[in-house]
């Protein structure tokens, strides 16, 4: 419940890679908008309804994590609305730019990789009728879904492309972990959830008299995974569980138990069972893979702005 880096908010993620766009928009002229381009890249026109529908994504989510007083904020002279709508066009400039140099490059998408795309995402819900239901909900259609999959799929193909020289060798391994120690600390820790805080400090008294802590998390956590693990997490490093509860928990020493705890998810009582240094040894394989990836990332965000200097980009922004 709790493990949110790796987990829990796979499915957000998922939302936001595969689509960029699980939300449709309301339009006062729906055909208007269907005919105003908002940029044109290499000749090809982006139009506003692609607009409107990934700015109402971005719209969706900024207004459930702040609020919708957040569009009315100032940020140097200019309501933040007005940013966040440039921000995206710059993303569908990018995103285009990044589909042509694919195809250019020869690069396709299948519909065998398209449809296993698909049914990664149907694998989210508990059946067909709720995937259909959430599509709905959304005003997206299947043919929407695959197209944008097949952009993302081509996106990936050329940064794997592009980036395939890229390596690190064992010495730059040795040299980060060494001046990263905090890094490769990993805890074993178990917890308590409880949505109620006034039933979690209840329990928390009866932690701290001394009652049998996993039997408790079996009996009353509300983490369904309490009911196989006893509320045993394992051992996990910093980055992979949501902040309130990883900052408590690296605070503590073997054997201590926390306060309450109050994440997302409700109230943790957090008990560490043991913190021990990674070997460079045992983690030397993983680092490498995670370094590479960084680097990649880093190698493909400067092809990118090479990509957007010689790309034909006109953009519209009265016309957003």
């Amino acid at each position: 419940m709790t493990r949110v880096k790796k987990t829990a908010i796979l499915l957000a993620a998922m939302v936001i890679t595969i689509s960029l766009v699980f939300s449709g928009c309301v339009k006062k002229n729906p055909q208007a908008d269907s005919e105003t381009a908002v940029a044109v890249v290499g000749g090809e026109q982006i139009m506003k309804t692609e607009f409107n529908q990934m700015f109402e994504m971005f719209k969706v989510q900024y207004e459930q994590q702040y609020g919708a007083e957040i569009w009315e904020q100032d940020v140097d002279g200019r309501k933040y609305i007005d940013v966040m709508k440039e921000k995206v066009l710059d993303m569908l400039v990018d995103i285009k730019v990044q589909e042509q140099e694919a195809l250019k490059a020869g690069i396709t998408a299948t519909e065998e990789e398209i449809e296993a795309e698909v049914e990664k995402a149907r694998k989210y819900f508990d059946s067909e009728e709720k995937f259909n239901e959430f599509l709905t909900s959304q005003k997206m259609t299947m043919e929407y879904l695959r197209d944008t999959i097949r952009k993302d799929i081509l996106v990936s193909k050329l940064q794997e492309k592009l980036t395939t020289e890229v390596s690190v060798t064992d010495d730059e391994v040795a040299a980060y972990y060494g001046a990263n120690q905090d890094q490769f600390i990993s805890i074993k820790a178990s917890h308590i959830l409880m949505e109620d805080e006034e039933e979690a400090k209840k329990m928390l008294e009866r932690v701290k008299k001394g009652e049998n802590f996993n039997e408790l998390a079996l009996e009353f956590s509300e983490d369904p995974t309490a009911v196989d693990n006893k509320g045993d997490l394992g051992y996990f490093r910093k980055g992979q569980m949501v902040e309130p509860f990883e900052t408590a928990a690296f605070a503590l020493k073997a054997g201590e138990i926390s306060e309450l705890v109050k994440t997302d998810y409700g109230y943790h009582i957090i008990k560490l069972e043991d913190k021990k240094y990674d070997k460079l040894e045992e983690i030397a394989a993983e680092l490498k893979i995670s370094m590479v990836d960084n680097k990649k990332d880093t190698v493909y965000q400067e092809l990118i702005e090479e990509m957007r200097t010689k790309a034909d980009i006109k953009k519209y922004p009265k016309n957003l």
